[in-house]
């Protein structure tokens, strides 16, 4: 009973740290960007390097937003990924459908050759 507890914590532990460890991949892109641009800020706003910080900065922003575009570029093709995959099930839904479809029409004309033939056959009795 304990070795089954022991395991039941461990699994929860897992999956609650793994849970935790999958962030969004943009959402850390941007804390690191805001991390390293205000490490380019000099010390105070009387600094000598005033004109140094502003060339580094407009380069920081623009090597993070080519990253950013590749990020999202990636989880795009992803998504389309899954949308197609989406839209072949859905396609084979339809078929399935249509043969359904197909199966209870030739039973509902079957039904009616029935009840035409059984009343074709009651009137003849009579």
């Amino acid at each position: 009973m304990k070795k089954c507890t022991f395991f039941f914590c461990f699994i929860c532990v897992l999956f609650f740290f793994t849970g935790a460890v999958r962030s969004d991949p943009l959402s850390d892109l941007m804390d690191q960007f805001t991390k390293e641009y205000d490490a380019t800020k000099p010390p105070s706003p009387y600094s000598s390097v005033d004109s140094d910080y502003k060339i580094k900065q407009a380069a920081l922003g623009s090597i993070y937003t080519t990253r950013t575009l590749g990020l999202l570029y990636r989880q795009n093709e992803e998504l389309i990924g899954k949308y197609d995959e989406m839209l072949r099930k859905y396609d084979h839904m339809i078929e399935q459908n249509k043969q359904i479809i197909d199966l209870l029409s030739q039973l509902a004309n079957r039904g009616r050759k029935d009840k035409a033939v059984s009343e074709q056959g009651d009137e003849l009795s009579q």
